[in-house]
C-alpha cells in the first residue's frame, strides 16, 4: 500500500476518534458517579481519608521520532528517549475521565499541570474533594486540590502510615498507563513517525 494511502486513513481514523473521545472520557457528571469513584478511592486506600479522593493524576511518554533541527532536544525526555508528555486523571477503576497531552518529553509533570485545562479552569474536583498524585508534583490547594506523599525522608509513623495508603490509591493511575501500553502497543512500544504537532491527536 502507498505511504500517502496509509497517511491519509491513519488521519482519517484519528479524526473519528478524536469524534467520539467526549464519550469516553470524561469527569464523573453526577453527585453519584462522583461518590462512587470517591468510595473507590478509600476502597483502594484503605482508609477513610481518602474517601474525597476524585482521581489520580500522573504522566507517562508517547515515543516520536524526534524532529530534525536544534528544537529536537527538547523532546528528549529523562529516560533519554525522544517523547510527547500525556498527562491523565482516573478513576479508582482504571478509567481515564482527563487528559492533556501535547507537551515535550523534557518538560516537567509539574509544569505540564500548570498549563493544562485541569489546573487552569478549575472545574474538577468540586470543593471539599482532591486528587492524588506522587511526589513529582507540588501539593496544592488552589487551584487545584493535589495530595502528596510526604516527602523523603519520611518521620514518624503516621506519615509512613499516610504514605503507605496513599500510595495504595495512587497506584491505579501506574495500572491505567499499563494497561493502555498493553493494549495499543503498536503506539507505545515503538516511536510514531508522525509530526510532533500530529501526536496529541
Amino acid at each position: 500500500m502507498p505511504r500517502t494511502t496509509v497517511h491519509r486513513i491513519v488521519h482519517r481514523v484519528t479524526e473519528e476518534v478524536v469524534d467520539i473521545r467526549d464519550i469516553v472520557i470524561y469527569l464523573p457528571k453526577t453527585p453519584e458517579d462522583l461518590e462512587a469513584i470517591c468510595r473507590g478511592f478509600a476502597g483502594l486506600a484503605r482508609h477513610r481519608a481518602f474517601n474525597k479522593a476524585g482521581g489520580a493524576i500522573d504522566g507517562c511518554h508517547v515515543r516520536i521520532v524526534p524532529p530534525g533541527g536544534p528544537g529536537r532536544r527538547c523532546y528528549v525526555n529523562r529516560k533519554l528517549f525522544a517523547s510527547i508528555t500525556l498527562q491523565a486523571v482516573c478513576d479508582h477503576q482504571g478509567r481515564f475521565i482527563d487528559t492533556y497531552v501535547g507537551w515535550p518529553g523534557s518538560v516537567h509533570d509539574a509544569r505540564v499541570l500548570r498549563h493544562s485545562p485541569l489546573y487552569k479552569e478549575s472545574v474538577y474536583p468540586p470543593p471539599g474533594h482532591f486528587i492524588l498524585a506522587d511526589g513529582g508534583y507540588p501539593c496544592l490547594q488552589q487551584p487545584l486540590p493535589l495530595i502528596t506523599p510526604y516527602k523523603r525522608p519520611i518521620r514518624g509513623v503516621a506519615a509512613q502510615r499516610f504514605n503507605g495508603h496513599h500510595s495504595r490509591a495512587r497506584s491505579i493511575i501506574e495500572r491505567a498507563f499499563g494497561m493502555m501500553k498493553t493494549r495499543f502497543r503498536a503506539i507505545f512500544l515503538q516511536a510514531l513517525e508522525v509530526k510532533p504537532t500530529f501526536v496529541p491527536l
